[in-house]
């Protein structure tokens, strides 16, 4: 069980107002900080879209990756990955990054056009700045009380990706983005923190599969993208009905969630809901 735990939002798509020289970006990349009764740890979380960026933003919040423990790669897109290796450089010791095998794939999108939005590397570009690469579908744990998600269980019905392309065996195929994963960890006497890149499965199948991995009923908070940009009202109404239902006790979407849904979340959660920002510090 993790007794304390500190997420630091390095990039996201805004900045925190009164946060002198934090830029915001279309990205995400988060400092995580636990603590259980025996250890503590450092786990990035993406890694932004580009070097500059998070360079930026680690200097404006004084932030130092030297003592990082591990890299967790969310999903193999530009966006969370683009920053990967400046971010490898930095711990300048060799580092486990855990990462979906699909997640090195080719990916590309086909609105409003057909663009390349995959990894800007090649894995010998990560072993070759310290990077051990943990390439499983299956969840990893980090210390007692913080894993990964691993590859995410789809159980809802209209919770699914649209618009998103690799290539396998020779064809180009549609890409359901098996390689999403999150960030669990299991809080004593407050239940789940689970903390998203883009939920491209789903940010109730994620809630529901985290759940179902650590045997825990109660979710203290939420916070990332949520992959709603693009959803349909029906899907929406659908979401906030279940994240009512699950209990879901603080919300904190940013990156991918739009702001269509953010104002949804805001007005049916009140003052559990609040958007997040590159910047902000959130300690439980």
């Amino acid at each position: 069980m993790i007794e304390s735990l500190k997420v630091t939002v390095v990039v996201e798509n805004t900045a925190r107002m009164g946060v002198e020289g934090v830029l915001g970006k279309h990205g995400f990349c988060a400092l995580i900080e636990a603590k259980n009764k025996d250890y503590t740890v450092k786990v990035l979380l993406d890694a932004g879209p580009s070097p500059d960026v998070l360079l930026n933003n680690l200097k404006a919040l004084n932030l130092d990756l030297s003592g990082l423990d591990v890299i967790v790669v969310s999903h193999g897109h530009y966006d969370h990955t683009g920053g990967l290796l400046e971010a490898l450089k930095m711990v300048e010791k060799p580092i486990p990054v855990i990462i979906h095998p699909d997640g090195l794939k080719p990916k590309f999108s086909s609105k409003p056009k057909l663009r390349y939005i995959g990894n800007p590397f090649q894995e010998s570009d990560i072993e070759a700045e310290g990077g051990i690469l943990v390439k499983v579908k299956s969840p990893v744990t980090i210390i007692d009380g913080l894993t990964t998600t691993g590859e995410i269980e789809r159980a809802t019905s209209y919770e699914r990706p649209e618009s998103f392309w690799t290539v396998e065996d020779g064809r180009y195929v549609e890409d359901l983005i098996l390689d999403d994963q999150a960030l669990v960890a299991k809080l004593t006497g407050k239940g789940l923190v689970v903390i998203t890149g883009c939920a491209h499965s789903g940010i109730v199948n994620t809630i529901l599969h985290s759940m179902k991995l650590t045997g825990s009923n109660r979710v203290h908070a939420v916070l990332g993208g949520f992959h709603l940009v693009d959803a349909d009202d029906e899907r929406l109404i659908q979401t906030v009905e279940r994240l009512r239902e699950l209990g879901v006790e603080m919300l904190r979407p940013g990156h991918c969630t739009g702001s269509k849904a953010v104002n949804l979340l805001t007005n049916v959660f009140g003052g559990r809901c609040k958007p997040l920002n590159a910047g902000d510090v959130i300690k439980f």
